[in-house]
Parts: structure tokens; C-alpha cells; sequence
């Protein structure tokens, strides 16, 4: 009888096909879902700002406090919603104060002479003043770029503040 040396194609076939499987199965755990994260982030610190500005309403509704300037507790309103400004020496804004949220989670850049604040995940920031990934905060396409929400006051009583988040460059 001859002696075989080596392994048949279907064996080998069968080897691929597992080996194939098991890539398949374990990439997932290789992949950086960090831009997935820091998405989702940006996203739900919108629903925040959202849910805290419409409460802040609410209560300034109850309070009578619905007019260009007022306070509901110790936050300054503007026509009933947080302002976007910081008045406080906490270096957060007012509406992140009604957030709740935390300076060393944070970061914002308050632009007061247009009454729009930006704010994002501490880590995505490298500093405020330089406002890092706030891309061109002051240019009317900053929407475009950039992983932050952005927080602008509400102009007059009928119209609410505008809440947007641009997460392209997260």
C-alpha cells in the first residue's frame, strides 16, 4: 500500500470554512465602537437639554415667569426656557445647569452675544477656549461638523430654544 502525506481538498475546504466562521464570529470583539459611543453620548445629551428645557418651562409656566427675562429656582430664563448663558461662577451654562450636568463630564463653549451654547463629552474637548471639536462654532454650517449639542434661546415667547447636535465627527 502507498503511504499518503497531506490532506485531502475537502479537508482543507472544511478547515477554511471554520476558520472563516470563527473570524466572522470574534471580529466584533476587535472593532473600536468608540465612534458608536461617543455618538449615542451626544445623542442622549440632547434628549437631556431637550427634557430640562421643556421642565424648566413647565415650571416657569406655573411660576409666571414666561417673559424675556425671569428665574425659576437658580436658573435664569429666557421667555420660560434656560438661557444659554452662564451666570453663575459654576462655568456651565444655564441650560446645562438644568441638565444637570457635571463640568467634569462636560465641557461647553458659551457664545453670549449670540445666545448659543455648545457643549460635549469632556473627552472629545481639548480645551473650552479652544473649543477643539466645536468646528468653526461661530460659522452658520458648525451644524455640519463636529460632536456636540448646540443650545441657542428661544428669540420670542412663541418660539422655543433650538436644540440641534451634529455628530459627523464623532
Amino acid at each position: 500500500m502507498r503511504n499518503q502525506k497531506g490532506f485531502t481538498l475537502i479537508e482543507l475546504i472544511i478547515v477554511i470554512v471554520v476558520l472563516g466562521i470563527l473570524a466572522v464570529t470574534a471580529a466584533p470583539q476587535f472593532i473600536n465602537f468608540s465612534s458608536d459611543a461617543r455618538t449615542s453620548t451626544v445623542k442622549g445629551l440632547k434628549g437631556a437639554v431637550q427634557g430640562a428645557s421643556q421642565t424648566v418651562f413647565g415650571k416657569a409656566a406655573i411660576e409666571g415667569q414666561l417673559g424675556a427675562t425671569g428665574t425659576v429656582g437658580s436658573i435664569d430664563t429666557v421667555y420660560g426656557y434656560p438661557a444659554a448663558t452662564d451666570e453663575d461662577t459654576n462655568g456651565l451654562a444655564e441650560i446645562a445647569e438644568a441638565a444637570n450636568l457635571s463640568s467634569a463630564d462636560w465641557v461647553s463653549f458659551i457664545n453670549d452675544t449670540a445666545g448659543k451654547v455648545y457643549f460635549g463629552p469632556a473627552d472629545l474637548i481639548e480645551s473650552p477656549t479652544g473649543a477643539g471639536d466645536f468646528t468653526d462654532v461661530n460659522s452658520t454650517t458648525s451644524g455640519d461638523q463636529g460632536c456636540f449639542v448646540s443650545y441657542t434661546n428661544a428669540v420670542d415667547a412663541d418660539t422655543p430654544p433650538v436644540i440641534n447636535s451634529a455628530t459627523n465627527g464623532c
